[in-house]
């Protein structure tokens, strides 16, 4: 689950280039001869990037940044830098930073861009017009879009009458007459598409064709403002979220192909959070999966979650403790705001002074401070998701893996665990080598995520299809 406030990927990729930056870059790790050059990678494995860096004398460098799936416009940079085996640069005007660090076996820069929404980067030395790297290969993904499919797939839309608007997804339906059993996916955090794209993954598709095969029916949608569905996602909060998915439950209830006392939820990360207000309040939600939701407030995972992650990127445990720190009372601080107005003037108090304390850069203050006052932020920060467990009754299955970074289960599985002991029908399962994104994987961060092949495990998947053919019929 990572903090986003803005468009859609692909969105947020599109206007990247739309505006001239600043760009600070530090690299390292092979001389500065080397250092100069051109460099390639994909976005998310998707949107080609180029940076161009040029020597300009004695430990002085520029360089300009370009994208030719949008239309190539070129963002001059200076302040470049060189910094041991780390490469970082950052684009204030679109609010847009890349850390990475060089990867001897890959002869490149291996990292996550961060705009809104975090997602992988690698840079190789470019030959010719093209970057070294290839796209990464997606074999489930490609199976799929290859193979004879045991079921029939229709674009839908539906209404969410109590917010106005009409969401757009795929409704996916195993051969035959039916009625079948259905499960609605609700995505994670941050403007996802139907098929929950993330770093170069499509989860979704590979979740919901296994479904299928199964005998399960399947809706997967947009979310509000995000693809086909109408909204504005930027306004967004978890409840509304959660509004929406229940208005999906109850398109699907209408439907003449599905059984509609055998529906159930699957959420992935804060979709872990949503389906268990859906179950608590709707009796028409028969069973739920929750795929690493949180067994904490948001605000305090979110902490956990920023640890984690620059633990395993090689942060040094000083600076992580005291970004923690920061990120704690900025967190507590924001809780006690009365108004939108005081939350933003905490925000910037607290945030000038890890500005100060060198803890956030000043270029990414303005854009961090509206980040945590945002509706979504206001209203996440604070959920506990403990009292609802506590109340669900519904069967359950909770996963989480033992490399996700994101919603580390030593962190997050003990209170899981006690809200739900008063219920009979919940399974908790700790699934070894598994990431947030449910991939078998070695260390579990953004940039490894995109690297692996893998969509999702086997091992995940089978546990999934087989509980819920179980408790779906």
């Amino acid at each position: 689950m990572t903090l986003n406030t803005h468009g859609t990927k692909r969105s947020v990729a599109k206007r990247m280039f739309a505006v001239g930056g600043l760009l600070a870059l530090a690299v390292g790790a092979v001389s500065a001869e080397d250092a100069a050059g051109d460099w390639g990678g994909l976005l998310a494995g998707q949107y080609h990037i180029v940076v161009h860096v040029t020597k300009e004398g004695a430990g002085h460098y520029k360089a300009a940044l370009e994208s030719p799936d949008q239309g190539s416009a070129v963002l001059p940079a200076d302040d470049v830098v060189t910094d041991a085996n780390h490469l970082s640069f950052t684009i204030p005007k679109i609010s847009a930073t890349y850390t990475g660090h060089w990867d001897a076996g890959k002869k490149g820069w291996v990292g996550t861009w961060t705009q809104g929404v975090i997602m992988s980067l690698s840079l190789t030395r470019m030959t010719g017009q093209t970057s070294d790297a290839a796209p990464p290969k997606r074999p489930q993904e490609e199976a799929i879009a290859a193979g004879t499919r045991s079921y029939r797939q229709q674009q839908v839309t539906f209404d969410n009458a109590s917010a106005g608007i009409r969401l757009a997804g795929t409704l996916s339906v195993p051969d035959g007459t039916g009625p079948f059993p259905a499960v609605v996916l609700i995505g994670g955090t941050g403007p996802g598409t139907r098929d929950e794209n993330s770093f170069g993954h499509k989860l979704f598709v590979v979740l919901a064709d296994a479904l299928n095969r199964r005998g399960i029916a399947v809706l997967r949608y947009d979310k509000r403002g995000v693809g086909g569905s109408g909204g504005d996602f930027a306004t967004a909060t978890i409840p509304d979220f959660a509004s929406d998915a229940e208005a999906a439950m109850t398109f699907l209830m209408s439907r003449p192909e599905i059984e509609a006392k055998h529906i159930g939820l699957i959420g992935h990360s804060e979709g872990g959070a949503i389906a268990p207000m859906i179950a608590v309040r709707n009796p028409a939600a028969r069973f739920a999966v929750l795929m690493a939701g949180p067994g904490m407030r948001i605000g305090r995972l979110l902490n956990v979650q920023d640890a984690r992650i620059a633990g395993a990127s090689g942060v040094p445990e000083e600076q992580i403790a005291k970004r923690s720190a920061f990120f704690n009372k900025l967190y507590a601080d924001l809780a006690t705001a009365a108004s939108n107005t005081a939350a933003l003037s905490v925000a910037n108090s607290d945030i000038a002074q890890g500005v100060t304390d060198k803890l956030i850069r000043p270029e990414n203050a303005d854009t961090l401070a509206h980040q945590v006052t945002s509706p979504w932020a206001r209203q996440a920060f604070n959920y506990d998701p403990i009292p609802t467990l506590r109340a669900l009754r519904v069967p359950v299955l909770v996963l989480d893996g033992s490399r996700d970074l994101f919603v580390p289960p030593e962190d997050n599985l003990p209170a899981i665990k006690a809200a739900l002991k008063g219920n009979p029908g919940a399974t908790i399962v700790e699934l070894p080598n598994i990431n947030h994104m449910f991939q078998t994987a070695k260390i579990g961060t953004p940039a490894e995520s995109a690297s692996i092949e893998e969509t999702m495990s086997p091992i995940a998947l089978k546990m999934i299809t087989d509980w819920v053919a179980m408790h779906g019929s």
